[in-house]
């Protein structure tokens, strides 16, 4: 198995012993049929939660791309956003700015908590992603409704960007 390190011991760190964070901004390993991608929690220095939320996207599109991946490979993201910025509203904008990176049906879960803090001078929010890039297209299935209904891609696609169409009714 061959494992990829994404920015190995990118960022600063403040010691005395230390000239280098040990860590890495991410790590892919390699598997049979695909590559796993995991992404440690990316920040942004940008002015505002609307800009930081579109910077660490841009980021992470970025990194997917080189492993040969794209935003439909994403299967989980974990936003910890300062509970000082969190609120509907803040929420309803992290999910406009998401939208412009993630199409129908490849939603991905997600998980959005209030933190005390998160690293950094004017950084509100955080982002962990985990995404699995298949050696192959992804054939896509969707269980929606109260009878979870088996969808193809294209119904479900479909239902989730129709007008008339009713998301899932989760809270993150």
């Amino acid at each position: 198995m061959r494992k990829i390190l994404l920015g190995p011991g990118a960022g600063t760190v403040d010691s005395e012993e230390l000239d280098h964070a040990v860590h890495s901004v991410g790590v892919a390993t390699e598997h049979a049929d695909y590559t796993r991608v995991s992404l440690s929690g990316v920040t942004s220095e940008a002015s505002g939660l609307e800009a930081q939320a579109r910077e660490v996207l841009d980021f992470v599109g970025r990194v997917l791309s080189d492993v040969g991946g794209t935003f439909d490979d994403v299967v989980t993201t974990r936003w910890y956003v300062e509970a000082d910025s969190l609120d509907g509203a803040a929420q309803g904008t992290i999910h406009e700015v998401r939208a412009e990176f993630f199409e129908a049906p490849h939603y991905p879960a997600s998980t959005m908590v209030g933190v005390a803090s998160v690293l950094g001078e004017r950084s509100v929010l955080e982002l962990e992603v985990e995404a699995e890039v298949p050696d192959d297209d992804w054939q896509v299935d969707a269980f929606v409704g109260e009878d979870r209904e088996e969808m193809s891609e294209d119904a479900a696609r479909d239902l989730l960007t129709s007008e008339s169409g009713t998301e899932p009714d989760a809270e993150e």
